[in-house]
């Protein structure tokens, strides 16, 4: 085996992987068949399931209480008529009066009324009562009545029963109808006008629809859980053994034997992904079980099938070579476990989006990893992939497998190996402080989840001040304060609480505007691929107390307080153990991450990380905090303020303040080179 010969060596290893998966049969078994197999019994399940529910609740007998006193005696006995056809059913008639409680409450109209009312209707049913039906005239117009009905939607039997009740309604109500246009006007005006629906999409793009939802997720968990234990055993597993080590040593380029390790995950991926969609789409073509699609999903065209199959590519390599590297970076078996599900979970989230339709794919969504992949996909099965984005999304997604393999590569060189093996102690000591500062981020942000929520969920106001000047401080205290002890420094030194260069600090201002101006371009962006759910648009909690704050007050509230306060913690005490044994671009990347993490929004993660990225930058160019404490404060003021109190926000010139301001960073400071 000599480094001339390259397909050779990516054979050798191929082979002898591919056939280590084979001999372990359990793992083959569990990794790569039994998926295939779940998705008939599921369908079947689920419609055997569905159908044995529904005939347990037709044949469920219900108990209804009524009061129908105020109805005349003929309007009573066709609707007591009805509602004891929707079989089996018993009927339980209240004598008159027993609701006045209750319409009395009704009359009132609040909220406390409202309360009252549901009490007085519990107390009427009892333990044994699915459902309360009483009438009474309707206020608008009182030759007609009004029904209303009291049950409990966390119980089945109640649910039934209103459903059953509703249907004797409707037909009570069509009756009443048809009776009135009769004596009126000799019978229905708009009798004549049928109105008839008729769905133009083919079987085909029906089917295409339900599989552009479900294909992208299934078809990213399905690569990962295939081509996993391949890559444990195939890394992981041998670090553990020592056999890798002894691998890499020998007279071969070790890219190449990484290579043909790739290749055998690869294969184990794709070949799981294949019999998964194959049995997929066998449930489909045979129409087992109950599919959540409106009509039925056709069988698809071989064009689109085989356009899938080529957008599936991209991701299947991408997968394996995320796979083997973050298997490659584990020194046990157990480890690499360990990273097998945050790793699935990250990689889930951005291929959900093809569930929803409001999301669409554009040329810049098509650039995101596994994102552009999910939703060209989707698109594709649907039969409407527009050529450019389906190219960027092929392309880029070719491209992040293409950097994470040469990623890979550079790991697994004989020397670096063996020096790792030899000093596992060293190295964990030496990441010590970043370790602890990442320890300590998230506990911040869980932190902020927990205790900030239920104090903000108490009083808004309050509660996100004793967020920002109780919680995070004390945070920020304690984080520090290790890292100064291991460090050997002061905890001022450790915060970086320090002057920073005059012409630094101006720079910190004078990029506000224009990250201003970015941020409000990003929004309108997002609201076209990602837009924001009605409910967060309407008022309510932090919103309400905000309206009632002075200009002073707001900004005081939202942009003095988290400008210190979460500059204290995130580019100070976790900013300072991340520095530690870590490159700037890692410590730029955890500070993005964790800032993006602790606003707990999806539609602000974005815009928050990029902030969080710049503030940390700007500490480690100006070892400084206070630029990053002006920075936020400048920033978030000015969203806050808008552009009616800061008009030069909508000046045509705003975006070029960054020029000046990175010019001025250029500048060599108080301690930096």
């Amino acid at each position: 085996m000599t480094d001339g010969r390259p397909l050779r060596v990516w054979r050798l290893v191929l082979v002898t992987e591919l056939l280590g998966i084979l001999r372990d049969r359990r793992a083959l078994f569990a990794g790569l068949v039994l998926p295939a197999l779940l998705y008939p019994l599921m369908f079947l399940g689920q419609g055997w399931l569905e159908d044995i529910a529904e005939e347990t609740l037709e044949a469920k007998e219900v108990h209804i209480a009524v009061e129908l006193a105020q109805l005349d005696e003929e309007l009573r006995e066709r609707v007591l008529q009805l509602l004891e056809q929707q079989v089996p059913i018993v009927i339980d008639e209240l004598p008159p009066g027993a609701c006045d409680a209750i319409d009395a409450a009704l009359q009132e109209g609040t909220p406390e009324a409202w309360m009252r009312e549901s009490e007085l209707a519990q107390d009427i049913l009892g333990t044994d009562g699915d459902l309360l039906l009483h009438a009474l005239p309707d206020p608008s117009a009182p030759e007609n009545a009004l029904f209303r009905m009291h049950f409990d939607g966390a119980n089945d039997d109640s649910r039934e029963a209103r459903s059953r009740t509703n249907e004797a309604l409707d037909t009570l109500r069509e009756e009443q109808r048809t009776a009135r246009f009769a004596s009126d006007f000799g019978g229905d005006p708009a009798a004549g006008f049928v109105s008839r629906s008729l769905d133009l999409a083919s079987d085909e793009d029906k089917g295409g629809a339900l599989l552009g939802r479900l294909l992208p997720l299934i078809a990213v968990l399905v690569l990962l859980s295939g081509g996993s234990f391949a890559a444990l055993a195939a890394f992981a597993g041998e670090r553990e053994s020592g056999t890798l080590e002894t691998l890499l040593v020998q007279p071969v380029e070790g890219l190449k034997i990484v290579q043909g390790k790739f290749l055998a995950v690869l294969t184990a991926s794709f070949a799981t992904l294949v019999l998964n969609t194959a049995s997929l789409l066998g449930c489909v073509a045979l129409g087992l079980g109950k599919l959540p699609a409106e009509g039925a999903a056709g069988g698809l065209g071989i064009d689109r099938i085989l356009l899938g199959a080529l957008l599936l590519v991209p991701v299947s390599l991408l997968v394996a070579s995320v796979l083997c590297l973050v298997c490659g970076k584990a020194r046990s078996f157990r480890e690499g476990q360990n990273y097998i599900l945050p790793l699935t979970l990250v990689a889930a989230l951005p291929s959900a989006l093809a569930l929803s339709p409001e999301v669409e794919l554009d040329p810049l969504l098509a650039c995101v990893p596994i994102a552009g992949s999910a939703l060209a996909l989707r698109e594709a099965m649907i039969g409407n992939l527009a050529w450019l984005p389906g190219l960027l999304a092929f392309s880029t997604t070719l491209g992040y497998a293409w950097l994470a393999l040469r990623k890979l590569g550079t790991l697994f060189d004989g020397e670096r190996a063996l020096s790792d093996s030899r000093a596992p102690e060293e190295l964990a000591q030496r990441r010590g402080q970043s370790r602890a500062a990442l320890a300590w981020g998230w506990g911040g942000v869980f932190a902020v989840y927990l205790v900030g929520g239920l104090v903000q969920s108490l009083h808004p106001l309050w509660g996100l001040a004793a967020t920002l000047w109780l919680l995070l401080p004390f945070a920020a205290w304690r984080a520090a304060r290790g890292t100064a002890r291991r460090a050997g420094e002061s905890l001022r030194e450790t915060l970086a609480l320090r002057l920073p260069a005059p012409h630094h600090a101006l720079a910190a201002v004078l990029l506000a505007p224009p990250l201003v101006r970015l941020a409000e371009t990003w929004i309108v962006w997002q609201q076209t691929v990602l837009p924001l759910p009605s409910g967060m648009t309407d008022g309510g909690g932090l919103a309400e107390e905000i309206l009632s704050l002075s200009p002073a007050s707001l900004v005081f509230a939202l942009a003095v307080s988290p400008g210190i306060c979460e500059e204290l913690f995130f580019r100070g005490a976790i900013l300072s153990g991340l520095r530690r044994d870590l490159p700037a671009w890692r410590v730029v990347l955890w500070q993005a991450v964790l800032f993006g993490a602790v606003h707990a929004s999806i539609y602000r993660f974005a815009p928050t990380a990029v902030l969080g990225a710049l503030l940390a930058a700007l500490t480690l160019r100006t070892r400084s905090l206070l630029p990053a404490v002006l920075l936020h404060i400048a920033y978030n003021g000015s969203l806050v303020l808008g552009h009616d109190a800061l008009p030069f926000l909508s000046s045509p010139w705003t975006p070029y303040l960054a020029v000046p301001a990175l010019l001025l960073l250029a500048l060599p400071g108080r301690g930096t080179p």
